[in-house]
């Protein structure tokens, strides 16, 4: 069974109910779901997407412990909770993406990996919980019943001292693409970043062949014209089709060389 649809009226999911299915990568639950037990969903090592109401608060522990492939969250959050998160990030310390539907508009949110550790310190003898990586920051901003956009934003001045650029980029790149409550302050300070790091995400959006991020760069006013051919010879030398007919596209709207026409 690869993908599981909970049958609508259902109202919980039982203690260890769909554990261990190893081959489960979807599930599906509807709003009626009210609880998901323990260990419900613990060790199904597959599971990659899973779809939820926003306002199921009661997730027990360990539900989805052991999930080390779940990647997406698609949550529709009618009356605008989104706590479900704050169970879901509690079993795990992998990156994972969040895909909220609100009435009014949509979300597409990272939350960071991290990893704990433990460093004595041998004069006094005691241990130190040591944390890398900027997702606790974040798990503990998603904590509460609706997310505060606001402080999720202020958390990317730790996201720059803990994350690698790839991550940094695709934080950005979820929050421009989708500016649900993005202040204009803050939608400066992704642009910004992007700016001064034009360079390797231009490149880094043609090694993924990503047409999309490339248009991202073009509307934050990312390309100069005399890194046009050097973007064009990497996509064509990588045989990045997409990408090189969008620089194209746009080195001929943008960048053409014009002559000059003289009235006699």
């Amino acid at each position: 069974m690869k993908v599981l649809k909970i049958p609508e009226g259902k109202e919980i999911i039982e203690n260890y109910e769909y554990s261990g299915i190893r081959e489960l990568e979807e599930v599906t639950i509807p709003d009626s779901v009210k609880k998901i037990g323990k260990h419900a969903f613990y060790n199904c090592r597959n599971l990659r997407l899973v779809r939820m109401p926003g306002d199921l608060f009661q997730i027990e522990d360990g539900a989805f412990k052991n999930c080390d492939r779940l990647q997406k969250v698609e949550i529709d959050s009618d009356s605008k909770k989104t706590a479900c998160i704050k169970n879901i990030v509690a079993d795990l310390t992998h990156e994972l993406t969040f895909f909220i539907h609100y009435p009014d508009g949509e979300a597409k949110i990272l939350i960071p990996s991290y990893n704990y550790d433990y460093e004595i310190d041998i004069n006094s003898r005691v241990f130190h919980e040591v944390v890398y990586g900027s997702g606790d920051a974040y798990q503990r901003c998603v904590s509460k019943a609706e997310l505060d956009y606001s402080e999720y934003d202020f958390l990317f001045a730790v996201a720059k001292r803990e994350e690698q650029q790839g991550t940094l980029f695709e934080l950005i790149e979820d929050r421009l693409k989708y500016p649900y409550h993005l202040c204009e302050r803050e939608k400066e300070t992704y642009i910004d970043y992007l700016s001064k790091h034009a360079d390797s995400y231009i490149l880094n959006k043609i090694d993924e062949n990503d047409q999309k991020g490339l248009r991202l760069a073009a509307e934050c006013g990312l390309f100069r014209k005399e890194d046009m051919d050097r973007y064009l010879e990497k996509a064509g030398r990588e045989q990045k089709i997409e990408c090189m007919a969008y620089l194209m596209e746009y080195q001929n709207r943008y960048f053409s060389e014009v002559e000059e026409e003289f009235v006699f």
